[in-house]
């Protein structure tokens, strides 16, 4: 019997954060840990939920900062120390975002002639200088940066063909594939009883606005805060799942029409309630939160970007608004809110192209084949 490869993914999420890296992770897990053994590198956030099969090494958060929207792990040598014994067992590290958790594992993976493969789920140039506004000099330090590092990788998995020509455009020469993320279509589905799913959250009579994500400058938040306000309406209601920048959080929540859940591990449940989902965001590969929301059977209005450039439709199944211009935005949501008619053709077509296109059984099954053959 073939003996299993080991991989060890790094990451710099877990559980009880819920994003799109750690639902890649859960997808991968169910679907490959019978042909891989399995080994997690994350942080220490809580373990009152893991994955019980899995060998979970746990890093201790550092006790001075906070990184973005998550607590950094301390460098302190017990967890240098867990990151070189975790990569020393590993035949492959598998580096889910670059991170403290997955740039620490990357390099000791690279000291010890390990394989290494990326995935993008975004580009931490994109996140970084967004979330911090740096100026353009300071911007492209930071891009070059991960250019270099990115071109010392073994492979890089790229959600989408044109994405793949971005990057050799700007010098990343590592070798890629093409792997799509997928959307659990028997979960996420649209809702039979919207009414009642409103009325859980107390909403019984209002058109729900959403959105699901982190609440932070590159994800551009502070546009959905604007349009809202502009259309100025009792009857509608921003529902925004997920949880941020204490100052942006701050902001919403001095809404009177306004609910932010902070992180929930029942994000369908949410998504059912919604009319409309807004997706603002600067920096995005594919945004596993549309997709959800799409095989929800939610219309979307969305910035025009990465890979929701290709898959959202103008007037087919989306509309888009361009970036930092809530007036726009508000424009497109109350495009929708006025015309039924619309609103339902749209979220159909959503789910109907989620369905047809992005399952998580043939993507994960890609990657199977793409890791069998490093």
């Amino acid at each position: 019997m073939t003996e299993k490869k080991k991989i060890l993914i790094a990451a710099d999420t877990y559980f009880p954060k819920v994003d799109g890296v750690l639902m890649f992770i859960k997808e991968f897990i169910k679907r490959a840990e019978n042909d891989f053994d399995i080994h997690l590198l994350v942080p220490k956030y809580s373990q009152k939920k893991s994955f019980k099969s899995i060998k979970t090494t746990f890093l201790e958060l550092s006790k001075r900062s906070r990184a973005f929207t998550y607590e950094p792990i301390s460098i302190k040598r017990e967890n240098r120390k867990k990151i070189k014994k975790a990569v020393k067992e590993a035949d492959i590290v598998f580096v889910q975002e670059l991170g403290p958790v997955g740039f620490l594992a990357f390099r000791q993976a690279r000291k010890l002639k390990k394989k290494t493969v990326f995935y993008f789920h975004n580009t931490p140039w994109d996140f970084l200088t967004k979330h911090y506004t740096l100026n353009d000099y300071l911007s492209r330090i930071v891009k070059q940066f991960f250019i270099k590092l990115y071109n010392k990788a073994d492979l890089l998995l790229v959600p989408y063909n044109d994405f793949k020509a971005e990057l050799r455009k700007i010098g990343i020469k590592s070798h890629m594939e093409i792997a799509r993320l997928g959307v659990d279509i028997e979960r996420f589905k649209p809702s039979d009883v919207k009414l009642r799913t409103k009325a859980r959250l107390k909403l019984n009579d209002k058109q729900v606005i959403g959105y699901v994500g982190r609440i932070s400058n590159e994800k551009n938040t502070l546009v959905l805060l604007e349009a809202f306000k502009k259309l100025n309406d009792p009857n509608l209601h921003l529902l925004i799942v997920g949880d941020g920048q204490k100052e942006l959080v701050k902001k919403f929540k001095e809404l009177k029409n306004c609910t932010i859940t902070g992180f929930v591990k029942d994000v369908e449940k949410y998504l059912q309630a919604m009319d409309i989902f807004v997706m603002p965001s600067l920096t995005e590969t594919t945004s596993l939160a549309t997709l959800e929301a799409m095989a929800s059977g939610i219309p979307i209005v969305s910035t025009k970007l990465g890979f929701m450039q290709h898959y959202i439709v103008k007037n087919y199944n989306g509309l888009f608004f361009p970036r930092n211009s809530p007036s726009m935005l508000a424009v497109q949501i109350r495009k929708l809110l006025e015309d039924d008619h619309l609103r339902e053709k749209l979220g159909k077509n959503a789910r109907k192209t989620v369905a047809y296109s992005f399952s998580w059984e043939r993507s994960i099954n890609r990657i199977k084949r793409i890791l069998q053959k490093e």
